[in-house]
């Protein structure tokens, strides 16, 4: 048996590293490291804070094998009782013109990828998003839990567009048209983790998105059901394509049949 809450007490000693790592590139000029397109890229505040995440995590679990978006997988990824799925910063374009909306995000899943420890922390909010499962989940020490919105006219939703959006056939255009009409309000905010962490906290009521990767999203999740909340693809099933940050709808549970049915229209 692992113990959960040591890990995640160990997790958030590395999210806070990282974000003092980002803190001292914050609001400075920044190298670029292109990846896929202009679009797509890290900075050396990337590279800063991974590095310290990996030194700490393969210190203290050298037999957790690692997945993290800036150096790959571990070759033993699928064979492992146990991975990091680590996003040393979400929210990289947010960085790079130095504005406050980015984050580290943490995450230990089992071998069928369901997590099991979560943190997400935002330096410059100086906000630590931490849960385990079974334990709950808390913001900055207290105990958090999803909103108690019951309508979609009263909802405040958040999502997101894939870097490829313009070669997109299904580039969520629509589906943000559509949950434009009928919520409150709709927000993007440029960085998955932390939107999912704030659905987590009750400040929006209720996330998708597409075609994020297991790193964005993992730690986000599990603090949305630690917190009450409920996380599905858009068939409302707990399918890979979930966990993988393929098809994420998340909420505070109560609104999700209608936000599924929205997006589905």
């Amino acid at each position: 048996m692992i113990d959960l809450q040591t890990i995640r007490a160990d997790a958030e000693i590395a999210a806070l590293a990282a974000g003092s790592a980002l803190m001292r590139h914050y609001n400075q000029p920044h190298t670029f490291n292109y990846k896929t397109s202009d679009r797509d890229f890290a900075t050396e505040g990337d590279h800063a804070a991974e590095a310290v995440i990996l030194k700490l995590v393969r210190a203290l679990y050298p037999d957790f094998a690692v997945v993290s978006e800036e150096s790959g997988a571990d070759a033993d990824v699928e064979s492992a009782a146990y991975a990091w799925h680590i996003d040393p910063l979400d929210g990289t374009m947010n960085y790079a013109a130095n504005l406050p909306l980015f984050c580290t995000s943490i995450a230990l899943a089992d071998q069928t990828m369901q997590p099991l420890v979560g943190v997400v922390y935002a330096p410059v909010l100086d906000m630590m998003f931490s849960a385990a499962r079974g334990f709950g989940a808390t913001l900055n020490g207290q105990p958090m839990r999803v909103s108690a919105c019951e309508t979609l006219d009263r909802a405040l939703m958040v999502t997101g567009f894939a870097y490829d959006r313009h070669s997109m056939a299904d580039n969520n255009l629509r589906q943000w048209e559509t949950m434009l009409m009928r919520t409150r309000d709709l927000r993007r905010y440029g960085t998955a983790a932390l939107e999912l962490a704030l659905v987590a906290a009750g400040r929006f009521d209720g996330f998708w998105e597409q075609q994020i990767h297991s790193w964005d999203c993992l730690a986000g999740l599990l603090l949305i059901e630690e917190a009450g909340g409920r996380v599905s693809d858009i068939d409302g099933a707990r399918s890979r394509a979930l966990w993988d940050g393929a098809d994420i709808v998340a909420s505070n549970g109560t609104l999700h049949e209608a936000l599924i049915a929205g997006l589905r229209e």
